[in-house]
């Protein structure tokens, strides 16, 4: 295995909302605790990556990334998707990068979450330049 990071560069957007009941729901917020030793704020940073190589390394990490793996499981017969989590930092503030198996998003897209409110906590708003660093093992 060989570590690394990734500074991911892009722009912040709306997404659905959709990431709220994900991130939010008990079973995923116990599992979160268990990997990334806190409960997520009930919501996904949406990150439009505008560069190439940021787009591939996404795909790199969806492929071939050893992350913080939480498998597919079901509650009253509502299935929830497997996701692999990586580590990383948004400015001061821990985030972890969500590569979830099923997804309305492509690699031109990074999902983070962090205890925080990111956006209230760093200012951030749709249009807003971010820059994520992101750790990862690959194979």
């Amino acid at each position: 295995m060989k570590k690394g990071s990734h500074t991911f560069h892009g722009t912040v957007f709306k997404g659905s909302g959709r990431g709220a009941y994900y991130v939010g729901h008990p079973e995923y917020v116990k599992r979160f605790k268990e990997l990334l030793g806190y409960a997520p704020f009930p919501g996904t940073l949406n990150v439009k990556l505008g560069e190439e190589e940021d787009i591939r390394q996404r795909k790199r990490l969806r492929l071939r990334g050893e992350g913080l793996r939480i498998e597919e499981f079901h509650v009253a017969g509502e299935r929830f998707s497997s996701v692999n989590c990586f580590k990383g930092r948004l400015e001061d503030q821990a985030i972890a990068l969500l590569i979830v198996a099923i997804t309305d998003y492509d690699d031109s897209v990074l999902e983070l979450i962090s205890p925080v409110y990111l956006r209230q906590k760093l200012h951030l708003k749709d249009g807003s330049a971010v820059s994520p660093t992101i750790e990862y093992y690959s194979r």
